[in-house]
């Protein structure tokens, strides 16, 4: 099954116009590199803002130089930590999985699109817990009926009676918030939604013609999805740092700092 292209605003419906997006995002993106024992991995990522992005990956290697994959992104803000995990690459396809269990709720494993690996010093990984930003590009979502309601959240490896990707996934939970966003460059209209799927919160994307119903906070929603994301290095961490939680009295911070007696 292709990616959801539709998630972030492009229809793409043969591979003249598949091509032709991986030319544009591989002209107008920011390159980076990733150098392999039998070759180099350009990675370029095109912003086109709120978050949205489109990645072309193109291999060089001994026999040449061409496209090896394009493929939709969405750099959300919630984060997630995982310990064990591991990355499986596919060096000249240009893509890359990470396996990962949530920490915190070791029995849920999560697959989804490492999408900058080019970005990425390999080197430097931690051989502890990584740190992510995963989301989830809806092929389709339906608002449910309040009828409806009374049914378990739920996360579900696999989509039903399709062939689908190791990433995957059949959603149903409750809205927790939503928004509108709008891809600049194509003018379609989507639909931002955070889901309380009972064992975690996660935020997807879903373009509003694959949409069915009117999101409202409360209400119940159900989506197939292609999960997706982005590991976070210490800089990357360091620059979300937003200061310290102005609701919180400053009298409680001073009390931590008292000296205990006897010292």
């Amino acid at each position: 099954m292709p990616e959801p292209f539709e998630a972030i605003g492009f229809r793409i419906n043969d591979e003249a116009s598949y091509q032709a997006l991986a030319m544009e995002a591989h002209d107008r993106g920011t390159i980076t590199h990733l150098f392999r024992p039998k070759g180099i991995l350009h990675g370029s990522c095109w912003s086109l803002g709120a978050g949205l992005e489109v990645w072309t990956m193109v291999y060089e290697g001994a026999n040449g130089t061409y496209f090896a994959d394009c493929r939709p992104a969405f750099r959300n803000r919630q984060v997630y930590q995982f310990y064990p995990w591991e990355i499986l690459e596919f060096e000249q396809d240009g893509e890359a999985l990470l396996t990962g269990a949530l920490r915190n709720n070791e029995d849920l494993e999560l697959v989804f699109a490492l999408q900058n690996l080019t970005e990425l010093n390999l080197r430097q990984l931690p051989w502890h817990e990584v740190t992510a930003a995963v989301s989830g590009l809806a092929y389709r979502a339906k608002v449910m009926r309040p009828s409806r309601q009374r049914r378990e959240p739920m996360i579900k490896a696999g989509l039903p009676d399709r062939e689908s990707a190791e990433n995957d996934y059949e959603l149903r939970g409750s809205i927790i918030a939503w928004r509108e966003l709008r891809n600049q460059h194509t003018t379609s209209n989507l639909i931002w939604i955070r889901l309380d799927l009972g064992r975690l919160n996660l935020e997807i994307l879903v373009n509003r013609a694959d949409l069915q119903g009117v999101p409202k906070v409360g209400e119940w929603l159900t989506a197939e999805i292609w999960l997706q994301g982005y590991m976070l290095n210490d800089k990357q961490l360091e620059a979300r740092y937003e200061g310290p939680d102005q609701r919180i009295p400053r009298l409680d911070h001073w009390r931590q700092l008292r000296r205990k007696r006897g010292l």
